[in-house]
């Protein structure tokens, strides 16, 4: 299993692997999901059933195994791994930035991707779940996104509305708006990352009095790789992980173990069972926790 090394894998390759294999979710959405998912709360969101979440639960079909390798290694160790960097505040997390004309089909695809970005943020926030207790602060936080994400709804519905009118200088300040409501987004995101990365580190956080509830997004129902019941939380010397074992739907099993601070290390290798798996797992993390402390260390390789 090689160590992720969050700079191996571009912006670029990430969208070239998503249209190679015809993925229904774009890029766009694909990065806020990872993003919501690696914040979340939910103690059982795990990146491979995320990664399944990208196709709606069903992978394409792959002509070698080094496909299947290339599509964990891209997205894993280097989508993942790169988005959990922005659970530091000295690194925020910002919705994409990308050039549109200003006029009113560009405004509308805008108002339209930013939408579908803040679904796929709920969608990975929540895993699944229709409702999660949030700290505080993130709840308050995700009801005023949810508002957001409705008025880039709402400007979406208008601008494809050509009965309704729209001048250049309407236009232009909506442009403007647009900007703003984005910069907001980007707080109340961040706002919702660090106060679960301080609930999940065990700090004495104001808890909401009632649940936060999944808002009605675009995004399908999505169903996992099929889990191992063998997938389990393990602690060795102080060192906790939540090891993750899925079926590749060929008989093979995919081990996954996932550190405190959020980042994956998936095996290059395929294993014949779950327990072969589990028991791979807990020998690594024997042998050396200190390589899934979340602590920074030097570029090295574990087989």
């Amino acid at each position: 299993m090689k160590i992720p090394r969050t700079s191996d894998v571009s912006e670029r390759s990430v969208r070239a692997l998503l249209d190679r294999h015809h993925c229904p979710t774009p890029f766009v959405a694909a990065r806020t999901l990872f993003m919501g998912a690696i914040a979340s709360p939910a103690i059982d969101v795990s990146p491979m059933g995320v990664v399944a979440a990208l196709w709606h639960g069903e992978l394409p079909q792959f002509d070698s195994a080094d496909d299947v390798e290339v599509l964990v290694n891209t997205l894993m160790s280097g989508l993942w791994n790169r988005l959990a960097r922005h659970q530091d505040s000295r690194e925020p997390f910002r919705l994409t930035r990308e050039s549109v004309a200003a006029t009113r089909a560009g405004l509308a695809a805008l108002a339209a991707m930013r939408a579908q970005e803040l679904d796929g943020f709920m969608d990975g926030l929540f895993g699944g779940a229709e409702q999660l207790n949030f700290p505080e602060k993130a709840h308050r936080a995700l009801t005023r996104l949810e508002e957001v994400r409705q008025m880039f709804d709402a400007a979406a519905a208008m601008l494809i509305d050509d009965t309704k009118p729209a001048s250049a200088q309407a236009l232009a300040e909506f442009a403007r708006n647009t900007r703003e409501m984005t910069r907001i987004a980007d707080d109340l995101i961040n706002k919702i990352i660090q106060a679960c990365k301080r609930a999940r580190a065990g700090h004495l956080e104001a808890m909401s009095m009632s649940p936060a509830r999944r808002w009605p997004t675009s995004m399908e129902d999505e169903s996992p790789f099929v889990k191992s019941p063998l997938s389990q939380r393990i602690t060795r010397q102080g060192v906790t992980v939540a090891v993750e074992i899925y079926g590749d739907g060929e008989d093979a099993w995919i081990l996954e173990v996932v550190d405190g601070q959020g980042t994956s290390y998936v095996w290059d290798d395929r294993f014949a069972t779950d327990q072969e798996a589990l028991d791979e797992a807990i020998s690594e993390l024997e042998r050396d926790p200190m390589e899934f402390s979340g602590k920074p260390s030097g570029p090295s390789d574990m087989h």
